[in-house]
């Protein structure tokens, strides 16, 4: 058995490894969120650097009747948490008011509150979905 095949398997998994993000914190989407007048819209959110946790929310308001059909408005907000007091985990709370509802969302890894839920870092998915193939392909 020859030690190469291994070896070049290693080094690749350092070499992609290093590639990933080494930051102290992660990475979240920001969207509507408007602080001193400026903000980003959710269509092109901005990618803040350094949170302790994101967070989703989602509101819809009841906005009276129009023509005898109901009116609702939803607003989605996506927000980077700075503060340590808070443990973030992936979780979701549903809050009823009077005309509505909201849900929060709460997660802790890289960019997890985009549009689908991520409950994994996708980079390290790849990472290891595309070793196991090597290692399949290799001692197969």
């Amino acid at each position: 058995m020859t030690y190469e095949p291994l070896a070049f398997v290693v080094v690749v998994f350092f070499a992609v490894s290093s590639l990933i993000s080494t930051t102290s914190g992660m990475k979240c989407y920001e969207c509507n969120v408007w602080k001193a007048g400026y903000g980003n819209l959710c269509d092109q959110p901005r990618i803040r650097d350094n949170c302790f946790g994101c967070m989703k929310t989602e509101t819809t308001i009841f906005m009276g009747y129009y023509k005898n059909t109901p009116r609702y408005s939803t607003i989605i907000s996506r927000i980077c948490a700075n503060s340590r007091t808070i443990a973030f985990s992936h979780e979701c709370q549903y809050y009823e008011t009077v005309d509505g509802h909201s849900r929060r969302c709460y997660c802790n890894t890289d960019l997890c509150n985009g549009a689908l839920p991520a409950y994994a870092p996708v980079p390290m998915m790849i990472v290891f979905s595309s070793l196991s193939v090597a290692l399949l392909i290799l001692f197969h």
